[in-house]
């Protein structure tokens, strides 16, 4: 069963912070970087890097750039994968909603917040976009289940379906 949850509705007049139908605060959930989607990512990475060596093998000795432009290729994959690695081993966000505000969590601080756009809301998956409300910035929370506590899964998942769902 899957579910979109409409964040905002644009008809509404003051859209800056979406309110819960139930009023019923939703109380701090850890998400951390999930393992089940950085396997995920890891694969992609490693069948694009088989694509393009088989794509170059046949030419890898017709011309001297061929070898040149795969070692490039290469070194710009391990860096994308080395940054995705730093990524991963992040510490986890911490969304909260308290008094209708949406305060959000990371490494580099503490956020007022605002989701901006429609919150995906499946069996296995929730992707909550939010924008910080002063900078503008924009950040796509991904939770799988390996991604938080069975509790925190639960508690999202059921806030997310009660709190938004009668607010369109």
């Amino acid at each position: 069963m899957s579910e979109i949850t409409p964040a905002s509705n644009p008809k509404r007049i003051n859209n800056s912070s979406p309110k819960t139908a139930t009023g019923v605060d939703l109380a701090p959930v850890s998400i951390s970087p999930s393992k089940i989607l950085w396997r995920i990512e890891l694969s992609v990475y490693c069948s694009v890097f088989c694509a393009a060596t088989l794509a170059v093998f046949p030419f890898f000795l017709k011309a001297f750039y061929w070898p040149i432009s795969w070692l490039s290729f290469l070194l710009l994959l391990a860096f994308v994968v080395r940054a995705r690695w730093r990524a991963q081993k992040l510490t986890p966000v911490i969304i909260s909603v308290q008094k209708q505000v949406w305060r959000l969590k990371n490494a580099s601080g503490e956020y007022t917040v605002s989701p901006f756009d429609e919150i995906l809301l499946w069996s296995g998956v929730i992707i909550l976009p939010v924008r910080e409300t002063l900078s503008g910035h924009k950040h796509r929370i991904v939770a799988l289940p390996d991604s938080m506590s069975g509790e925190d899964w639960r508690l999202l998942r059921v806030w997310l379906r009660t709190g938004l769902k009668n607010n369109n």
